[in-house]
């Protein structure tokens, strides 16, 4: 068992979470979503659409999936609109280091972390010391948001750059 959760730390530390952080102290999130409005309140409850059947089989904790980097857009979202939000970054929990060792605490000794029941008892945790959570997959960086928050519109022709669409 001690194998797969060091291997899964591993899985989760392929880009750090500092390389996102601004000389401000803030990272920048990217959110992809239909409605075309200058700003929005993003809350983050579960609904159905905003979820994938294997994110909420995972947790149900409410969040809402943020990219760090645009141009590691999944293809489904083909034309929406990103909206855009700066955040503290030290409100983001960084699991791929796991410096509180959230996931040891969490984890059943026999089972590891199963869906639906240590992955909630960990988010919950985190949830409760930090506003969001940092981590990596196989194809691009994410930032789970737990708070409602305010994004505003990027413009289409910053879209395009940021996508890496078109040359800056």
């Amino acid at each position: 068992m001690k194998y797969i959760v060091d291997n899964f730390r591993q899985f989760l530390t392929e880009a750090p979470k500092q390389s996102y952080i601004h000389d401000t102290g803030a990272i920048s999130l990217y959110h992809y979503t239909r409605p075309n409005k200058e700003t929005l309140v993003l809350e983050p409850t579960y609904k159905k659409s905003h979820y994938s059947r294997r994110e909420y089989e995972t947790a149900s904790t409410p969040r809402i999936f943020f990219y760090l980097d645009p141009s590691q857009k999944e293809r489904f979202f083909g034309s929406s609109a990103l909206y855009t939000v700066d955040v503290p970054a030290d409100r983001v929990y960084d699991m791929g280091t796991d410096p509180l060792d959230y996931i040891k605490k969490a984890r059943h000794p026999v089972y590891g972390l199963r869906k639906g029941m240590e992955w909630d008892q960990l988010l919950e945790a985190i949830r409760e010391d930090y506003d969001g959570i940092f981590y990596s997959t196989s194809n691009f960086d994410v930032v789970a948001w737990f708070r409602p928050v305010e994004v505003t519109r990027v413009p289409p022709e910053e879209q395009a750059q940021l996508e890496g669409n078109i040359e800056r």
